[in-house]
């Protein structure tokens, strides 16, 4: 489901990004994230209690959540939507539970792919309805009505099957690239600590020290230790105006035991520094 958000934000609960409208800039909330933001979205102003928000967004997928964890992915949610322009959409009500401001306008759009299945599963049974009573001149009625339905259901079911394993690849594609250093310019490092930090833009000697220095901080204060078997990915945009800093984007993310991702938590900075 794809939601519009005060006519300039975006959010895409299928993989959970946020896009800009005015400036088509995009960034991924963690699945949590996300799933905490749609739950919000489709509550409709009413305030939903943390005991609810614990249960829809942890307790039904085997995770254990808190209410540190639920402060912590609120802020990120809250920060992401400043970012875009959009402050006040989330509000927590003391003692009581959270809710959306009614008065931010939100509205709600299939995606396009489905849109465009759909309507073409419409028109495909409008031309059985119209067509069949005019051609039953020409041929048997019951002979023509196999043949349509043959043609027209199976067509509807492989664009169907073609649009998930579309989606099923991208993803794929999407996790075998974060979980490889092959990328042209990437580069690991081991941060105090003992787990792994990977550059994804090449850096110098110089500037990897100091970065290293930032993502410790960033780690300390989302709660993220940095042990082994563990994997930090960083990436920085620079500002291309002077009213701040640029963009970061890390991704602490925990490995198994053969090295491969199993789990990662995004955290998005806005203005970042280096301190």
């Amino acid at each position: 489901m794809i939601y519009i958000i005060n006519d300039i934000i975006t959010f895409n609960s299928d993989d959970c990004t946020l896009s800009h409208i005015p400036t088509q800039e995009s960034l991924s909330l963690s699945i949590s994230s996300g799933r905490l933001f749609e739950q919000l979205l489709n509550s409709g102003g009413e305030i939903l209690a943390r005991d609810t928000l614990l249960t829809e967004v942890w307790d039904k997928y085997g995770l254990r959540g808190s209410n540190s964890n639920l402060n912590q992915y609120l802020s990120i949610v809250r920060r992401a939507l400043a970012a875009f322009g959009c402050e006040n959409l989330i509000i927590t009500i003391p003692k009581i539970g959270i809710r959306l401001n009614t008065e931010i306008k939100v509205e709600r759009e299939s995606p396009p792919s489905l849109v465009r299945a759909e309507e073409a599963q419409d028109e495909m049974l409008a031309e059985v309805a119209v067509a069949g009573p005019e051609n039953q001149v020409l041929s048997p009625a019951p002979e023509w009505a196999g043949r349509v339905v043959k043609k027209t259901f199976p067509a509807f079911r492989v664009t169907f099957i073609l649009i998930v394993l579309a989606l099923m690849a991208s993803t794929a594609w999407y996790y075998a690239a974060r979980d490889t250093d092959i990328n042209t310019g990437m580069s690991t490092v081991k941060l105090e600590g003992g787990c792994e930090a990977v550059f994804i833009q090449g850096l110098d000697v110089f500037e990897k020290k100091s970065l290293s220095k930032q993502i410790l901080q960033m780690l300390a204060e989302n709660n993220e230790s940095c042990v082994p078997g563990r994997r930090i990915y960083f990436d920085k945009n620079t500002a291309f105006s002077t009213t701040n800093y640029g963009r970061t984007l890390i991704s602490a993310c925990n490995l198994n035991g053969s090295g491969h991702i199993i789990s990662c938590e995004n955290f998005y900075y806005l203005d970042w520094r280096i301190n």
